[in-house]
């Protein structure tokens, strides 16, 4: 129990503004955001349905082809969107711009089509196939290519963007993968693709073993990642702890925009926390108090963050909390400030303007200013409900199962 009840502030009800209502993304970004992603993959099509053309063509005008009895190079890509659009935790960024809201959108091709290459070599040339499919229609709508180290960035303008990292599956993945789709669809692949998210959400066991997913990287070549297995990963906790948990993890992405205005902990990271915080059983919420639940995760978040936070489906991928000193120890105290304002606006006094004070110190103005909605309870009002409690003891029967 705190001193000062500001869920309302938090969730709000039918009558009244929220700090979650704010931070949500607008549908409009939404809508644009899912427009242009629906346009890049005409595009990555058309260049990989080139690509497999020309190779049948070489390989029936090509002696060393017809002679090796080698089969056409040919590039199949499916793509799976990921990240907060999937998880349904995207907010509206604190400060737009520099800050962007975004979406990312997996591209995956089969194994083979980069095995004629050194593995360094391969990720280098499928990232230089995708960018240059784009660039023609970046020039025409106006949008900017960037390279990122895992994927290649798509920027909309100064406020949105599109992040298009690239896998690579085994082809007998892919191939089942397809199958799999058609038996479970009663689609082909080419009718499914486009509605694969949603059939991947309703057939789990259609899922490529972690360890057989790689993405491409600038600088390593290919490394583990499998966005599917983390994302089913999220969804477990979310189904065990509740709409909460998701909306706790919207405010701490909202907490990391507003105090950093670039860089910060990443998403991952902060949901993975979030999560642990319930896993561990240190959530004492009640009556489903967002407020209570946010600062008991505040709370953990200095000591998460000063241990190694290690992913949680993939063991020999890096620590999400993999920074150098001089980041970690200012995440760190990013955190213990953020705690410090939280609990110092629920608890020490029985002031409504103080709370919703200290809360728009720790999140920011989207924080609603309405005293109104915050309630106290003073030391009298405890006293006098452990005393109803204790009085009704008596008339409690206990009982034990057998």
């Amino acid at each position: 129990m705190s001193a000062m009840n500001a869920n309302a502030l938090f969730i709000g009800s039918n009558s009244s503004d929220s700090y979650h209502q704010a931070i949500q993304l607008p549908e409009e970004i939404k809508r644009v955001l899912r427009n242009a992603d629906k346009e890049i993959r005409v595009t990555v099509r058309q260049a990989a349905n080139l690509v497999t053309q020309a190779g049948k063509e070489m390989s029936l005008a090509t002696n060393k082809y017809r002679e090796a009895r080698q089969e056409p190079l040919s590039l199949e890509v499916r793509f799976l969107r990921q990240g907060g659009t999937v998880y349904k935790t995207d907010i509206n960024p604190a400060h737009l711009p520099p800050q962007q809201s975004d979406l990312d959108d997996g591209i995956y091709v089969k194994t083979s089509f980069l095995s004629h290459d050194e593995p360094g070599l391969a990720s280098r040339k499928l990232f230089k196939l995708v960018e240059e499919a784009l660039r023609p229609l970046c020039e025409r709508k106006g949008w900017r290519l960037e390279k990122k180290n895992t994927c290649i960035r798509v920027e909309l303008d100064n406020t949105k963007h599109i992040d298009l990292p690239l896998y690579a599956i085994p082809d007998e993945e892919f191939i089942s993968l397809k199958e799999s789709l058609r038996d479970a669809s009663g689609y082909s692949m080419d009718m499914a693709c486009s509605n694969m998210q949603n059939i991947l959400e309703r057939h789990k066991n259609l899922r490529i073993p972690t360890d057989r997913v790689m993405l491409a990287h600038r600088e390593f070549g290919w490394v583990h990642s499998d966005p599917r297995a983390l994302h089913d990963w999220f969804e477990e906790q979310f189904n065990r702890y509740g709409p909460q948990l998701r909306r706790q993890c919207r405010y701490l992405k909202g907490w990391r925009d507003f105090f950093f205005s670039s860089g910060g902990p990443s998403s991952v990271t902060l949901m993975v926390c979030a999560a642990n915080t319930y896993r561990l059983g240190k959530i004492k919420a009640e009556d489903d108090r967002d407020d209570l639940a946010f600062m008991h995760i505040t709370e953990n978040l200095p000591e998460m963050f000063n241990r190694e936070i290690t992913n949680p489906v993939l063991s020999d991928a890096p620590s999400l909390n993999d920074w150098d000193d001089l980041e970690r120890q200012q995440f760190v105290n990013a955190t213990q400030t953020l705690h410090s304002h939280v609990d110092g606006a629920l608890n020490g006094h029985y002031i409504v303007d103080i709370t919703v004070e200290r809360l728009q110190k720790a999140l920011g103005e989207r924080v609603p200013n309405r005293p109104d909605l915050v309630k106290a309870f003073p030391k009298s009002f405890e006293i006098k409900r452990q005393n109803v409690v204790t009085s009704a003891l008596p008339q409690v029967r206990r009982t034990t199962s057998g």
